[in-house]
């Protein structure tokens, strides 16, 4: 792994899921959304949050390059949406980004699943939005940006569940 590693996709699609299982493996791991909750939730904000988490990419890469902290495990960032501009402007030495874009079909079965997180949090419903994202996720790949695409296992059995609900006994 490098010492960052972007995990991106459009949402509703297994990211956070993901992280949890990497979490749980014992990789540090933080989420562009997690850090954002207290400023954008209250007053449920859905306008600059894609500017915000340029910022925030901007940020981490401050942070975790920064010399004195370059014996840190580690980090797998979920950035979800993040500007092209913000995530490909680090040194490939050091950061990788992956794509974690399930087939369409799939994706959207996932999406319109999710479950609610919490009463406090606000639950993503901008469809047309999403669908946006996923069409300019496919033109990284035909455009050949430097990622590389995860391709995990369908497990419809996690479809509609919090990604930190116990499965051992799925």
């Amino acid at each position: 792994m490098k010492r960052i590693t972007w995990l991106v996709g459009p949402p509703g699609a297994g990211k956070t899921t993901f992280g949890a299982e990497q979490r749980r493996a014992g990789i540090r791991v933080v989420e562009l959304t997690d850090m954002l909750a207290p400023l954008v939730e209250p007053a449920r904000i859905s306008r600059g949050v894609l500017t915000a988490n340029g910022a925030l990419v901007a940020m981490i890469r401050a942070l975790e390059l920064h010399p004195g902290n370059r014996d840190l495990p580690p980090l797998l960032v979920i950035a979800g949406l993040a500007p092209e501009e913000a995530l490909f402007a680090g040194d490939p030495g050091d950061e990788a980004v992956l794509l974690l874009l399930p087939p369409r079909e799939r994706w959207r079965e996932q999406l319109r699943q999710r479950p609610l997180v919490g009463s406090d949090r606000i639950q993503y419903d901008d469809y047309e939005y999403a669908e946006e994202w996923y069409g300019r996720y496919e033109r990284w790949l035909v455009d050949r940006r430097p990622i590389t695409r995860l391709s995990l296992a369908y497990r419809p059995e996690l479809v509609g569940l919090l990604p930190d609900e116990d499965r051992t006994t799925r």
